[in-house]
């Protein structure tokens, strides 16, 4: 009499050992946060915004400036001349900053002159209540950089 052992796994157990697996992993999964850095990417929206109202500055010869219109938006505004007292808002040039980010102080604006210099050197910081603060400074000359 010969004895005969099967040491594989059928169809069905593979099933469900393949079921278990999935159902872990897409549990486990909602619990991942998702990598994201607020701050930076504030800062670089911001960069971005400076940089398009100096490019649009150029391409119009026209004055334009950046100012927070709440401490969670930033907009541009174009005029003749950097003294003028009457602006116009340019609605494709608008910065909403993500969840959590706000402008530690609303009483600024940056103006970017038809050759695209700025008015004067301005850092405009951000904060998050948890993360700290990261500022993005417009220079004399009209560039930009991230600062810590």
């Amino acid at each position: 009499m010969s004895v005969h052992s099967t040491t594989g796994a059928t169809l069905a157990e593979l099933l469900v050992v393949l079921a278990i697996l999935g159902l872990g992993l897409g549990i486990g999964s909602l619990y991942l946060s998702p990598i994201e850095a607020p701050l930076q990417s504030a800062a670089t929206l911001v960069e971005g915004l400076c940089r398009q109202a100096r490019l649009s500055a150029i391409a119009t010869t026209s004055a334009y400036r950046v100012l927070p219109s709440t401490d969670r938006r930033l907009v541009a505004e174009r005029a003749s001349s950097c003294s003028a007292t009457s602006w116009t808002p340019d609605g494709a040039t608008t910065v909403d900053l993500p969840k959590g980010v706000t402008v530690e102080t609303t009483a600024w604006s940056v103006c970017f002159g038809s050759r695209g210099v700025s008015s004067d050197n301005q850092q405009i910081r951000l904060q998050h209540a948890q993360l700290g603060s990261i500022g993005v400074e417009v220079l004399l000359g009209g560039t930009t950089r991230i600062v810590e």
